[in-house]
């Protein structure tokens, strides 16, 4: 059965360093990251935080290359922000389309501290200052069963295979 990882968290949490760390756990394996399939649109952009249609949109096409991954029996793993309403639409459209496989939703998730001392450490382009702060506050306001949390804050980059792990074999991250 192929497996679908939808790795999310507030910017800077480190979901791009553990999904591409993911997907290489694998023999068959695709990394989708939603920020690149956000900036395909280039006439008309609109951040996804500020267009329903947008967020709509960039999903759509998340679910149909997981889809299209699956049927080829690639384990998929996705680098997006996600929450839980927005996992539940993917895993309509991908149960309807696809049968043998299972969606695992992970919350990646630290201190505020860790969090702005790990953006800190983020190339001078790609660090988000207050963003990250903001979208820690929105996932905060959310209603998120804490089983679908991963707290790494006392985790460091030589515990990745632990993280890899975890998220591979933890049940509480079953969708």
């Amino acid at each position: 059965m192929n497996k679908i990882y939808i790795i999310s968290g507030p910017a800077g949490v480190g979901k791009s360093t553990t999904t591409k760390g993911l997907a290489k756990q694998f023999s068959q394996s695709a990394y989708i990251e939603g920020d690149l399939i956000n900036h395909m649109v280039v006439g008309g952009y609109l951040p996804p935080w500020k267009s329903e249609e947008s967020l709509s949109l960039v999903w759509e096409n998340i679910a149909d290359l997981s889809v299209n991954f699956v049927q080829a029996k690639k384990n998929v793993i996705i680098d997006y922000v996600a929450f839980p309403e927005e996992v539940e639409e993917f895993s309509r459209k991908i149960y309807a389309e696809v049968q043998n496989v299972e969606i695992i939703y992970v919350v990646l998730w630290v201190d505020r501290k860790e969090l702005l001392r790990r953006d800190a450490l983020r190339i001078k382009e790609h660090q988000m200052g207050v963003r990250c702060l903001e979208l820690m506050n929105e996932f905060e306001i959310r209603v998120i069963d804490e089983r679908f949390f991963y707290n790494t804050t006392d985790l460091q980059a030589s515990d990745l295979e632990e993280i890899f792990m975890n998220i591979k074999e933890n049940p509480s991250f079953k969708f």
